[in-house]
């Protein structure tokens, strides 16, 4: 522990945190590993040789690792206009510049759904097309709300979270509706600046970024800071050594180190749940919901209260590797090809990869990693047989078959409880999953506690919840008009009564307001009956 931790206590540091996280946003945006954590790198060099110290340096350092955070809010949307392929068109669109139509007509026309059918790749570019500015903006305000809500619940600071409100913003003002010039706050323009330049140069090198640099100054990036960076750029770049990225960013934090409570462990794996689960209104408080269940299937197995803490937070993290799907996998209604089964075959594995990383969190991830592991062997990512798998591992994998089944997906209804209970049976007949655990779940299940609610949050009204928890799942005004038998009219009402009671403008806003005070449960389709 170095000087800078003892001065404040002790504690874990949040760097290894979020170090960890942006791993997950890389693989979110089909980038290199570790290019988050050089752009923090990268971005607190550049900022110490401007001059800039305290807390004012630290921030920018945080920024630079978490500015992604917000990458899975509009998910489901850049999916729908990228024939399914959110993940590339995140990362092929990274580099743009969003004021040249040029460019962002030849990058559509070049890239997006390029691994895709001709017709697919046609059908993408017109719905791309259609969708039009209305889409950036809209998705600008999605993953800026999302990553600052979300960097509040981590513990980045006020300054990091009114930067993650800018990671959009331009010196010149133009294309969104954010701050312009100084009125952007400094750490912002630095991390944008370099995060454009580190993905440009990953492609063509540092010359190739310094290029960008000096086209862009005056427009997308503050002039006085291009300038700067084009007088050191080389240097800046050799900064960047062989060997360990991991070990090199987190020995650039700047003192002292941030550090958070071992009781923020609970705060700091729902925000990564959260984080998750919002990249597909069908999988909406699902982290939290296997989590809840496991941890009073565990109480029922008489497992301790450390097993209990450990199998819980494990359960918020356990789908962490899934951010790495493409959409169209969520989205599909039918069988899964080849590729994209080995995608959801390998997203244990990123899983425990990711959290691999942070001292404190690997003994989540070696337990989050075995959610799809069988008895027979027949699971994955490991395909390891019974011998192999402890008693929290067992509830886990129990935990996740059994909760799934209860929630809708593209290519099936949600099943009842009786159903799910039913299917439970038959696998542990066929010796996949273990008899105990699904005995301690389903009594976990059968003695849930359901109380009349006095009041809901932010003060809506039960016909609100209902509206509110239906725009979380993604459903159009007039496909909430049509399940709830009302006008569209009073859908609208109601929509706009929910922004204003709780503060946030877009689906994804909606959709962690909804996880954060337990409301993503969908009012019964008649039409499923």
């Amino acid at each position: 522990m170095e000087a800078g931790d003892r001065e404040l206590g002790g504690g874990l540091r949040l760097a290894e945190w979020l170090g960890g996280l942006s791993l997950a946003t890389d693989l979110a945006h089909q980038v290199p590993p570790e290019t988050a954590l050089k752009d923090a790198l990268l971005s607190v060099t550049f900022a110490r040789h401007l001059g800039i110290t305290g807390e004012e340096l630290s921030d920018t350092y945080y920024l630079a690792l978490v500015s992604h955070l917000g990458c899975t809010a509009y998910a489901e949307e850049q999916g729908g206009v990228s024939a399914g392929d959110d993940v590339a068109m995140r990362r092929d669109f990274t580099e743009a510049d969003f004021a040249d139509n040029l460019q962002l007509a030849r990058l559509a026309v070049t890239k997006l759904a390029a691994r895709s059918a001709l017709v697919e790749r046609a059908g993408a570019l017109v719905d791309f097309v259609r969708a039009g500015h209305g889409f950036m903006e809209a998705g600008n305000a999605a993953i800026c709300e999302a990553a600052a809500r979300l960097g509040d619940r981590l513990g980045v600071g006020p300054s990091v979270s009114q930067g993650l409100n800018e990671i959009f913003a331009r010196w010149d003002g133009k294309v969104f509706a954010l701050p312009a010039g100084e009125g952007v706050s400094r750490i912002s323009r630095i991390t944008h600046l370099i995060r454009v330049a580190q993905i440009h140069a990953l492609g063509g090198g540092p010359s190739v970024a310094a290029e960008v640099v000096q086209k862009r100054s005056g427009g997308e990036f503050d002039p006085k800071l291009a300038d700067a960076f084009l007088e050191i750029y080389p240097e800046l770049f050799a900064t960047i050594a062989d060997g360990s990225i991991w070990d090199q960013a987190l020995a650039a934090e700047p003192q002292p180190h941030r550090l958070v409570a071992q009781s923020h462990l609970e705060d700091l794996t729902l925000a990564i749940a959260d984080f998750t689960d919002i990249k597909s209104p069908f999988t909406l408080g699902h982290s939290r919901r296997v989590a809840a269940l496991a941890e009073r299937a565990g109480r029922n197995m008489g497992l301790d209260a450390n097993d209990l803490q450990h199998l819980r937070l494990a359960g918020y993290v356990h789908d962490l590797g899934g951010v790495s799907l493409p959409q169209r996998v969520w989205m599909k209604s039918g069988r899964l090809n080849r590729p994209e089964l080995e995608a959801v075959r390998l997203h244990p594995y990123q899983t425990e990869r990711i959290l691999s990383c942070c001292q404190s969190l690997r003994p989540l991830g070696a337990l989050a990693g075995f959610h799809h592991e069988r008895l027979d062997g027949s699971g994955y990512h490991r395909a390891i047989s019974a011998t192999g798998q402890g008693q929290p591992a067992r509830i886990l994998a129990t935990v996740e078959v059994y909760q799934s089944l209860q929630e809708e997906r593209s290519w099936r209804p949600a099943f009842s409880a009786s159903r799910a209970s039913d299917e439970l049976a038959a696998q542990a007949k066929a010796g996949t999953l273990d008899r105990s655990a699904i005995r301690a779940v389903l009594e976990a299940a059968g003695q849930r506690p359901g109380p009349r609610r006095v009041g809901w949050p932010s003060g809506l009204t039960d016909r609100e919840v209902e509206v509110l928890q239906l725009l979380a799942a993604g459903r159009s005004n007039r496909a909430i008009a049509r399940r709830l038998s009302v006008s569209e009219a009073t859908v609208r009402t109601h929509a706009e009564n929910i922004y204003g009671k709780t503060g946030v403008h877009t689906r994804a806003g909606i959709g962690l307001f909804a996880i954060e005070h337990d409301l993503v449960t969908l009012p019964k389709d008649p039409s499923n009956d």
